[in-house]
C-alpha cells in the first residue's frame, strides 16, 4: 500500500523509489544498512511516496538511540560476568 513519507509512523520500513528496503528514523530521515554492515542516514526530500513493508533484521535496531522509549532489554546485560561461584 502507498503512504507519503511523512504519513509513517517513526520506525516502520518502507520501499523507496530505488526498491531497498529503508527505516524511517526521524520526521525526515531514514536510514538504510549497506551491504558492509554500515548505517547511512539521509534526509528524504519532498513527498515521496513509498510503500509500506515488513522491517528486515538487519534494521531492527537501527534508530532506536534517537528513541530510548522503544528499546526492549532482555537479561542482565552482561554476558561475560560469571553467575555463580565454581567449586573446584
Amino acid at each position: 500500500m502507498k503512504y507519503t513519507f511523512t504519513d509513517l509512523p517513526i520506525g516502520s520500513c518502507f520501499v523507496g523509489k530505488n526498491g531497498k528496503v529503508k527505516k524511517k528514523v526521524t520526521e525526515q530521515k531514514a536510514a538504510l544498512v549497506k551491504e558492509n554492515g554500515r548505517v547511512s542516514m539521509g534526509k528524504m526530500k519532498g513527498q515521496a511516496e513509498v510503500e509500506s513493508t515488513g522491517c528486515p533484521l538487519n534494521l531492527l535496531g537501527v534508530g532506536l538511540r534517537r528513541h530510548p522509549e522503544m528499546v526492549i532489554q532482555i537479561g542482565d546485560g552482561n554476558i561475560l560476568e560469571r553467575r555463580g561461584r565454581k567449586r573446584r
